[in-house]
């Protein structure tokens, strides 16, 4: 087996089942492999989307929910102060989530530890689709992610103390 990058079209990648000897199944292996570094991408978003509605507060959404839902009649006051059924059903939403983060996170992982093997194949052109994939499926996946970067104000140096 070699221990540096070389760039063939003989390879076994994951498993003895998975074996390419010419160019179009190296081409097939590179566009799955590239497909699965995406999904991966995919992925994270997902589980940072699960996170993100983990947390938001249950109120906002009881309101939007029922703001969505015009057959009720209830004026916009009367609405805003409406509480969602029970702390129960709040704990059993965010439990729901935090499951299916858990689980998309087992996967995530799973997919990241198999593109790990495939780059050490050392195949150069395996190792490009895993490159390629995760850099397209960040630029799909991450696109309108909402990351700001929140800078410290400055106090007066009186406030400090």
């Amino acid at each position: 087996m070699d221990m540096s990058f070389y760039f063939s079209t003989d390879a076994t990648i994951l498993f003895e089942g998975w074996t390419v000897h010419n160019v179009s199944g190296l081409g097939f292996s590179v566009l799955a492999i590239v497909a699965i570094a995406m999904l991966l991408e995919g992925l994270k978003r997902l589980v940072w989307w699960l996170g993100k509605r983990r947390q938001k507060d249950p109120l906002e959404i009881q309101n939007s929910i029922q703001e969505s839902s015009e057959s009720q009649g209830t004026s916009p006051l009367l609405r805003s102060l409406q509480f969602p059924p029970s702390i129960e059903h709040i704990e059993r939403r965010r439990l729901k989530f935090h499951i299916a983060q858990s689980l998309f996170h087992v996967v995530e992982v799973v997919l990241a530890y198999c593109l790990m093997l495939v780059v050490m194949t050392y195949n150069g052109w395996l190792a490009i689709a895993v490159c390629l994939g995760a850099a397209l499926g960040y630029f799909l996946f991450a696109a309108n992610m909402d990351i700001r970067v929140e800078t410290a104000v400055q106090q007066p140096v009186a406030q400090r103390l």
